[in-house]
């Protein structure tokens, strides 16, 4: 076969000075930085898969996310996304016998997930998929590894010791080639999401305020002009440095909130990792008031893009800020900085459709084996299918092919 892989551990990849695709490259996900970042954690097993030519030369790296027992994190553990809507999904654009069929299969997952540990998911932090090219490589010599993708992972999988496995957040383009490669191994394809990303092409803050739709701008001086009445101004933090205790405290309230485990250690243990990995790439955007830091969204910035990774407010004394924090304060910035792509991630698409980002759907494929394998396999095509129906109900360039 032209191309080979082989399943690296942490310690032994390589790093940028010998893979020069990973330095400073335009997505932030697919950064040496980012992956030591990734290499961190405790709640999956970071390891690697190096394709080679039938030469020997690596064409190729992509990150293995390895869950051992169900504890990792919802979107990269492969079991547990299945049927959690929480991770994607959405029933209501099911048929009705679909939906039937999915209240019928429901009860059965948490007997049936169990058997499908160890999983591994090819993946990385920031829902991307993370395969990384080498530099110089052609159009077509990556879609021929891409077709060899597939047949790759399960060959990990199995070298793992994995009882499922999956390749997630492929871009519409990646499943064209991917698709029919993953279908020829009998794995199930599933519509994940969509990434949303604002597009600028403005010169100036009154520039890019005029090309909106009356409504548009009507809504974008509204809430800009409720902040400002609020008390609110914007501090603009970068570096390592932006991390602030303030924003500490609003990270771990939100964890709270919404019930993630781990509280304040977790919180200052990620924030500590990308203070030493990719700090010096950190962009904090505070709404303050009176001195305190009622609310904040931390990006990553790479190239003329910048890449949301988490925000927190204060429920009770930062309403209506979110908006004009996290596109309106941040759209301002990044046209005077040279900024022209934001990512603002999965989920809440009407929200940021409406506010004028594009979404580009993301793609996974999915292999259970085992006892209650059919069960999984079942349950994530029509989680997939619901997600799908999802997007397309939301209009023009939504809609997203199933790649097979």
């Amino acid at each position: 076969m032209k191309y080979s892989a082989k399943v690296l551990d942490a310690a032994s990849r390589p790093t940028a000075r010998e893979f020069p695709a990973l330095e400073r490259p335009p997505v932030i996900w697919d950064d040496d930085r980012w992956w030591r970042f990734t290499e961190r954690t405790d709640l999956h097993e970071t390891h690697y898969l190096a394709v080679h030519a039938a030469d020997g030369a690596l064409v190729a790296l992509a990150p293995l996310l390895l869950t051992r027992d169900g504890g990792g994190l919802l979107f990269y553990d492969v079991p547990k996304m299945t049927g959690n809507l929480g991770a994607f999904g959405d029933p209501a654009h099911l048929t009705e016998d679909e939906r039937t069929r999915w209240e019928e299969l429901t009860p059965a997952l948490e007997r049936a997930r169990p058997a499908q540990y160890p999983s591994v998911a090819l993946s990385v932090f920031g829902s991307h998929h993370g395969i990384v090219h080498a530099t110089g490589r052609t159009a077509d010599e990556r879609r021929e590894v891409l077709a060899e993708l597939p047949r790759l992972l399960e060959d990990a999988a199995r070298f793992l010791g994995c009882a499922s496995h999956a390749l997630l957040y492929a871009t519409d383009e990646q499943a064209k080639t991917l698709g029919p490669a993953a279908a020829d191994l009998g794995h199930v394809p599933a519509v994940l999401g969509a990434e949303s990303v604002l597009r600028l092409d403005a010169p100036d803050w009154d520039t890019y305020l005029a090309t909106l739709v009356s409504r548009k701008r009507k809504r974008a001086n509204r809430e800009l002009r409720e902040y400002a009445e609020a008390g609110f101004t914007t501090v603009i933090r970068e570096g390592a440095d932006a991390l602030t205790g303030p924003v500490v405290d609003l990270q771990v309230a939100l964890r709270a909130k919404y019930g993630l485990p781990g509280g304040r250690p977790r919180v200052e243990r990620d924030f500590a990792a990308i203070r030493e990995t990719v700090g010096d790439s950190a962009l904090v955007l505070s709404a303050e008031r009176d001195g305190e830091t009622l609310g904040f969204v931390l990006y990553l910035r790479s190239g003329d893009a910048l890449f949301g990774r988490t925000a927190g407010f204060d429920d009770d004394r930062a309403k209506g800020v979110y908006f004009a924090l996290t596109y309106h304060e941040t759209i301002r910035w990044s046209l005077a900085n040279g900024v022209r792509d934001i990512w603002y991630g999965l989920a809440a698409y009407d929200a940021k459709k409406l506010r004028g980002c594009d979404l580009e759907p993301r793609h996974g494929w999915f292999h259970f084996t085992g006892e209650g394998h059919q069960v999984l396999t079942e349950t994530v095509r029509l989680q997939g299918d619901g997600e799908n129906g999802r997007l397309r109900g939301l209009g023009p360039n939504s809609t997203t092919p199933q790649g097979d």
